[in-house]
């Protein structure tokens, strides 16, 4: 009768550590797992974060250019020299567009024009504008110490509405064609979600200075850091080191070389935008994760 109740006792405490191990690994299981949840939220937040950023920014920067052919058109560039409007129309878009300017004084100063898209127009890639945008000449575009002011009123590309203001500053030195671009208070909408973007980059003329009256073969060099902000107040950190600088073409609808890293609560991912060719295609690499996009146009 004792051996028995040994034997039960025995048996008993084996059952009770077979019990607690299975418990040990079920909990250190269930951790991991939610561990590995928690490192694919955050990369595929970064991921999209990422993809926004391609899409934000390609419509600020698409500003520049706008304002940049405008002002070749209007003669605002440099003292003495217009455009041919069939350029600007084969990259606004034919018959898409038209501007009224407040004065138009010779070398009278600042200029204010009223840029309208109307109801939207196709451009010579598919992308449409719609709306007015206010543009604000402080002196010629190519001058040092000129400021060009942007004001997207009621202005969409593609369907997004997009506010917020664009300051350009020519901070040219010699032979070397500099500016910074501010965008402060800018907000788009994508797929009904509104997102705030702020920006501070340096644009630098890598090639056209030999033709500033001809700007579609202008291409420059981009530096610098952005900022997405989401409903909730999450938010995604981007730079752009002098390394990887980005390259857009004046003439091309996208980014075409270089690469941006994004941050969202401590996790990175980088756009690479390719190596020049004038595409729709960049990849999002975050680890051993890679995404395939195509830009908008």
């Amino acid at each position: 009768m004792k051996g028995y109740f040994c034997f039960n006792r025995i048996f008993a405490g084996v059952i009770v550590l077979l019990l607690m191990v299975t418990l040990f690994f079920a909990c250190t299981k269930s951790a991991t797992d939610t561990a590995d949840i928690d490192t694919n939220k955050g990369d595929n937040a970064t991921i999209t974060a990422a993809a926004d950023q391609a899409v934000v920014s390609g419509i600020y920067d698409d500003l520049f250019g706008i304002a940049l052919e405008i002002g070749a058109d209007a003669g605002y560039n440099e003292t003495g020299r217009k455009a041919a409007l069939d350029k600007l129309s084969a990259k606004l878009g034919i018959g898409c567009f038209n501007y009224d300017i407040d004065d138009v004084m010779n070398d009278q100063w600042p200029k204010t024009i009223l840029l309208r898209f109307g109801a939207g127009c196709a451009d010579n890639t598919g992308r449409v504008r719609a709306g007015n945008i206010q543009m604000i000449f402080s002196g010629y575009f190519f001058y040092p110490g000129s400021v060009i002011t942007i004001k997207p009123l009621t202005y969409t590309v593609n369907g997004v509405k997009v506010t917020g203001t664009k300051t350009i500053t020519n901070v040219s030195t010699g032979s070397l064609y500099k500016y910074t671009s501010v965008v402060t208070d800018g907000t788009v909408t994508l797929d009904s979600i509104m997102v705030s973007f702020i920006s501070n980059t340096t644009l630098t003329q890598t090639s056209g200075t030999a033709t500033l009256g001809d700007v579609t073969d202008d291409i420059f060099k981009i530096t610098g850091t952005d900022s997405l902000v989401y409903p909730g107040g999450i938010g995604a950190s981007i730079v752009v080191n002098e390394a990887d600088a980005l390259e857009r073409q004046v003439e091309c609808p996208w980014i075409g070389k270089g690469k941006a890293l994004v941050t969202v609560n401590g996790v990175s991912a980088t756009i690479n935008y390719g190596n020049g060719i004038c595409d729709d295609s960049a990849t999002i690499d975050l680890g051993d994760k890679i995404k395939a996009i195509k830009l908008p146009k």
